[in-house]
């Protein structure tokens, strides 16, 4: 059996820290704003403050958790809050029982293959909520001649979702409790 197979044969609860994050597949979804009703979680069309669109990952992974606005995949958070990830998560394919996509770089050999199979945020119209957001608050700023605070910046972000409405939603049914 090959090295790479690791997931075919132990449990996530056995898997090493590094084969947790081979299991990832970089596709951003998790880093998409969500919202939920009573019976569904959208997905919107913004990206976490974090998210650099243009490398496609986290600008700040290794301290993402301290950014108080991050969650850690992992076997807790699959127990809790599966719905907080999209339904193509490799992590919650595998939580579910079922096989890992055929483009997941594990079975590829090939770490670009999500984003040629169009799996990821690069292939959805979606957009930085931190150059929106940014841009915004520095108007601001520059209107009432107020200096740069990020913890203003961070109570008033929602206002950017009033003046830029979303455009697009991936919307899945809440999992029955």
């Amino acid at each position: 059996m090959r090295q790479v197979d690791f997931y075919k044969t132990k449990k996530l609860s056995e898997f090493t820290d590094d084969e947790w994050e081979l299991i990832c597949m970089h596709c951003g979804k998790c880093c998409m704003l969500k919202y939920t009703d009573s019976e569904y979680i959208h997905f919107s069309d913004r990206m976490c403050r974090h998210f650099d669109l243009e490398k496609n990952c986290c600008s700040c992974y290794d301290n993402r958790l301290s950014t108080g606005n991050c969650a850690k995949v992992s076997l807790q958070l699959l127990e809790n809050e599966l719905e907080l990830l999209p339904d193509t998560c490799a992590y919650r394919l595998l939580y579910e029982g079922k096989p890992l996509p055929d483009y997941h770089p594990l079975i590829t050999g090939n770490s670009m293959s999500p984003h040629l199979a169009g799996a990821t945020v690069k292939s959805l119209p979606v957009y930085s909520q931190n150059d929106i957001s940014k841009a915004l608050y520095d108007l601001h700023v520059k209107a009432n001649s107020e200096k740069w605070d990020d913890e203003k910046f961070e109570k008033e972000e929602h206002l950017v979702f009033k003046k830029y409405p979303i455009k697009y939603l991936l919307s899945f049914p809440l999992p029955a409790k």
